[in-house]
């Protein structure tokens, strides 16, 4: 950390290389969810032109969709709408509120998020633990299906948005005690900056 005696604190390098660990991993996770989007588009698709093509649809197209590519699509992707701030955020009553104001509200959201996704990581390991430990599996009529990957796709998903969370908590709160942030910049104004 680089800080004149007096001054305000300056750029923090080994923050800044934590946050761009974390967006690469969060970029890694989104492309993973992108890859099961179109893997999922393409499965569904061919059952669907062999089912009217040909009468015989791929078996086990409902569970795999349903239990592989929808969670891949639905939680990998999570970290990097974290990571870019751009989750729902109804500002009906702090729409008018001075940004340093603002910044606070949302300090404490980031704590709220931070536990909440962090509860949610732990739980799922727990859960995929039990479940990898009798080796889950989803009939498929004609096969059994492992489902059991999907429940680590999940917390750990979680897991990363919740650091992601952390981070940007621990960003936000410096902004507001010491007027700049690990990289250096004093913006107030929230998803302005890369992370």
């Amino acid at each position: 950390m680089t800080a004149a005696p007096g001054g305000p604190v300056g750029r923090n390098e080994p923050a800044v290389s934590v946050a761009r660990v974390l967006s690469l991993l969060a970029d890694v996770f989104l492309w993973a969810g992108a890859v099961s989007v179109l893997a999922m588009m393409l499965h569904v698709t061919a059952d669907v032109l062999m089912k009217v093509a040909l009468n015989q649809p791929i078996m086990g197209t409902l569970e795999i969709v349903s239990f592989v590519y929808m969670v891949g699509c639905t939680f990998l992707p999570l970290a990097h709408v974290q990571l870019s701030r751009t989750l729902i955020i109804v500002e009906v009553f702090t729409q008018n509120l001075a940004p340093e104001k603002n910044l606070r509200f949302d300090i404490g959201a980031a704590v709220l998020t931070v536990a909440y996704l962090a509860l949610l990581a732990v739980m799922g390991a727990v859960v995929a633990v039990a479940k990898t430990g009798i080796g889950e599996a989803q009939d498929a009529t004609y096969f059994d299906l492992p489902v059991w990957p999907m429940r680590w796709v999940f917390c750990i998903s979680c897991g990363l948005a919740a650091l992601i969370a952390l981070y940007q908590l621990i960003d936000d709160f410096r902004l507001a005690r010491f007027g700049r942030r690990f990289d250096g910049s004093t913006s107030i104004k929230l998803g302005d900056h890369p992370i």
